[in-house]
C-alpha cells in the first residue's frame, strides 16, 4: 500500500482569531531561575492572488512587564511596540516572507519615539534595537525561533492511514542555539477532525554539548532532549485550535532545563 503524506490547509478568513498563549521556562544549571508570560495573539488573514496569504498578527501582554529590572523592562517594550507585524505564508501556514517591513519600523519609530522621558539612557537600547529590526533577514530568523512564531508556524504532514511518520522541528534553547528534533508524528481521527501528536528524543548534537559544558562546566553530563507537541485540527474551519508543546534537556539524571508552551 503506497502511503500519501498530506499537510492540512490553514485559514483564518473567517474573522479575527484569537490565540491564548501561556509560555513557562524552568532552568536549573546550578541555581534555579523560572520565567513565565501569559499573552494574548491576535491573527488575521489576507488572500493574495496568487492564493498566498498575509497574516497580521499582534499581541497583547495580558499583565504589565515587572519594573524591578529596567534594562529588561526596556527591552520588553521595544520588542512590545514591534507589533503587529506582518508575514506571508502558504496555503499550508508555511513561512514566506515579511510584508510591510519597512513600514513596520517607521510604526515603530512613532510608537517609542517618547521613551527617553520615561527611562534614562533609553535611545542607546533603542538604536541597538533598530539596528537589529533593520536587518529583515536577521529579525525575522530570531522571532521565528520564539516558542510562540515556532509552534504556530509548524504545519507537519501526515500518513493518511493514520501511521507513524517521520517529521522534524527546530528548537531553540535560550542562550545555547538551535537542535533539529528529529521524531515521529501521528494522528487520530476525532469529531471535530483530528488529534496529532509528535515525539522527538535524541541526544544532544555535539554542537549544543560544546556550548553546554563551556557555559555549564560543573553540570556536564550526557545530555538527552525530549520534545512533545499535541495539536487538534479542526477540520470544518481549517485551522489548528489547540498546540501544546513540552521541551525537557536533562543530564542524565535530572532535568535542567525545561520549557512548556500553550495556545488555545
Amino acid at each position: 500500500m503506497v502511503e500519501t503524506r498530506v499537510k492540512p490547509f490553514q485559514k483564518y478568513t473567517s474573522v479575527i482569531h484569537d490565540y491564548q498563549v501561556e509560555n513557562a521556562l524552568e532552568i536549573q544549571f546550578g541555581e534555579s531561575k523560572g520565567f513565565y508570560s501569559s499573552y494574548k495573539i491576535t491573527l488575521q488573514e489576507e488572500i493574495n492572488e496568487d492564493q498566498t496569504k498575509n497574516w497580521q498578527i499582534d499581541k497583547v501582554e495580558d499583565s504589565s512587564f515587572p519594573s524591578e529590572n529596567k534594562f529588561m523592562e526596556i527591552l520588553h517594550v521595544l520588542e512590545q511596540d514591534s507589533y503587529p507585524l506582518q508575514i506571508k505564508v502558504d496555503e499550508k501556514g508555511n513561512f514566506l516572507e515579511a510584508v510591510g517591513h519597512q513600514k513596520n519600523i517607521e510604526d515603530w519609530k512613532q510608537k517609542t519615539a517618547g521613551l527617553q522621558e520615561k527611562y534614562d539612557n533609553v535611545d542607546v537600547f533603542r538604536n541597538q534595537y533598530l539596528v537589529a529590526f533593520e536587518d529583515e533577514a536577521g529579525f525575522y530568523k530570531n522571532k521565528l525561533k520564539e516558542p510562540f512564531w515556532n509552534l504556530l508556524l509548524f504545519a507537519p504532514h501526515y500518513v493518511d492511514n493514520g501511521k507513524k511518520t517521520n517529521e522534524s522541528i527546530v528548537w531553540n534553547i535560550k542562550g545555547i542555539g538551535d537542535v533539529e528534533c528529529t521524531g515521529v508524528i501521528s494522528a487520530e481521527q476525532r469529531d471535530y477532525g483530528f488529534e496529532a501528536f509528535f515525539t522527538s528524543e535524541i541526544k544532544a548534537p555535539e554542537i549544543i554539548k560544546e556550548e553546554l559544558d563551556k557555559k555549564y562546566p560543573y553540570q556536564k553530563g550526557q545530555y538527552q532532549m525530549k520534545l512533545n507537541i499535541k495539536m487538534e485540527y479542526n477540520s470544518r474551519k481549517k485551522q489548528y485550535s489547540t498546540k501544546k508543546a513540552d521541551f525537557i534537556l536533562s543530564d542524565g539524571e535530572k532535568t535542567v532545563y525545561r520549557e512548556t508552551i500553550t495556545m488555545t
